[in-house]
């Protein structure tokens, strides 16, 4: 008897062992070796080492200078990655995304629906080109540009989903703001 004890306890102690231990650790390892920038959150570095956000993450971004993601269910925190559940009929997400089309569109037309819209997760970092070039006029006057200084910077940054297999053309918020400061300052800024 004591025994088959002892031979389910070393078992035991093997599976937790590789399992809980040895495989985790292989893994980071792995990823730490192959994407160490993939592996660490897709962190965006300024120059001067400061942690400025994720690609993966959408974060708030305010002000007529600034290209402004999808709305969020989540309030932009990462740790409270959710949607907002409403369906399509809710008056809810209606009265939510009239609001939003009078503060951020008021001259009104056909504006892409991830504009108005939270993605699934409520931190798609990306926007649609389409909803970009609706906020072109918007940044370029507030930063003193015409707006094909700006378009150009935006269709060099914009991609096309899965090697350009699918999708319509997308642009990073981030990477697309923190570029703007570096070649289209705000006036008044160094």
């Amino acid at each position: 008897m004591f025994q088959y004890v002892r031979s389910h306890l070393i078992l035991l102690g093997l599976t937790v062992g590789l399992c809980s231990v040895a495989y985790p650790l292989a893994i980071l390892a792995v990823g730490q070796w192959l994407v160490p920038t993939s592996a660490n959150g897709s962190l965006v570095v300024r120059d001067d080492g400061t942690i400025v956000g994720s690609r993966l993450v959408a974060q708030e971004f305010k002000g007529n200078a600034y290209f402004h993601p999808r709305p969020s269910a989540a309030g932009y925190n990462a740790a409270a990655s959710s949607g907002s559940n409403f369906g399509a009929n809710n008056p809810k997400l209606r009265q939510r995304v009239e609001v939003q089309l009078q503060q951020e569109y008021p001259a009104g037309g056909q504006i892409p629906a991830d504009a108005v819209t939270a993605s699934g997760s409520g931190l798609d970092p990306h926007i649609s080109l389409r909803t970009a070039r609706e906020q072109l006029q918007r940044v370029a006057s507030s930063r003193g540009r015409r707006v094909v200084e700006v378009e150009a910077l935006l269709d060099e940054l914009a991609f096309t989903p899965l090697g350009g297999a699918a999708g319509e053309r997308l642009v990073n918020v981030l990477e697309v703001n923190l570029e703007l400061d570096r070649r289209i300052p705000v006036r008044g800024s160094p």
